[in-house]
């Protein structure tokens, strides 16, 4: 599995597809109130899917690390139980299937690395290859260091032990960064729909009220502008947001 490019299954086109039309719908009926608006902001899906991908992705990416971080943690055990770093790694499924279920991330990844050993592949060539499908900075850097550890000798168990710890460390860093932020994310999604709320209500108690607004050219230019804003600020919002550590 190639993890830098992620295909939509049937479920979740059509979930994307259903979240884009509600988009569009909500756009087209407080911005515009027209159907015509509706109808050409549909084709817009086409990037709208990247966008949609990119966040699956992301998601995908994160379990991908979170069941990584898992399996260092039981081939360190593993390893000071007295397995070899081939063997630590293949009992790690163990822990693994039991956590996450037969078919995680890393539940499968393990089970190429039993059939690669199997045909006398590296360990090494294994996780590298893992970390190139992976783009992770954590695989990449446990990678490098098992290469190294390999071929310069030395205690590899506390070396490998002792990167695991601090990758562990970094992941459990973003977790904790994470929970942190959750609260201010669902802050920030009740702002996002605050404008959308009010504007509903006072064309419920108030009809007619923002008419002006949805005819002529400058109720459509003014209400166009107000799009943009809003958009930006969204993105503004989002990038805020965005913490990387």
């Amino acid at each position: 599995m190639d993890y830098k490019t992620y295909e939509l299954s049937k479920t979740e086109y059509l979930k994307g597809a259903l979240i884009y039309i509600s988009i569009c719908a909500v756009v087209a009926y407080f911005f515009y109130r027209s159907v015509v608006v509706f109808t050409v902001l549909l084709p817009g899906f086409v990037f709208f899917g990247r966008i949609y991908k990119n966040y699956l992705n992301g998601k995908r990416k994160k379990k991908l690390l979170e069941e990584f971080s898992e399996t260092l943690n039981s081939v360190s055990v593993n390893m000071r139980a007295g397995y070899s770093i081939e063997n630590a790694f293949l009992e790690a499924y163990k822990d693994i299937k039991l956590f996450y279920g037969k078919e995680s991330l890393m539940g499968e990844e393990i089970l190429r690395i039993r059939r690669g050993l199997e045909i006398n592949i590296t360990l090494e060539e294994l996780v590298d290859n893992l970390s190139a499908r992976s783009g992770a900075e954590e695989i990449e850097m446990f990678s490098d260091v098992l290469k190294s550890a390999k071929r310069n000798g030395g205690n590899i168990t506390e070396v490998l032990a002792d990167t695991a710890s601090r990758i562990r460390e970094s992941i459990c860093v973003d977790a904790e960064i994470e929970t942190i932020m959750a609260e201010k994310k669902l802050e920030l999604r009740i702002m996002e729909g605050m404008p959308f709320t009010i504007l509903l209500y006072l064309n419920i108690t108030s009809v007619g009220y923002f008419d002006v607004l949805y005819e002529g050219i400058f109720g459509r230019v003014f209400m166009t502008a107000a799009l943009i804003v809003y958009v930006a600020a969204l993105m503004l919002g989002r990038k805020v947001m965005r913490i990387n550590v």
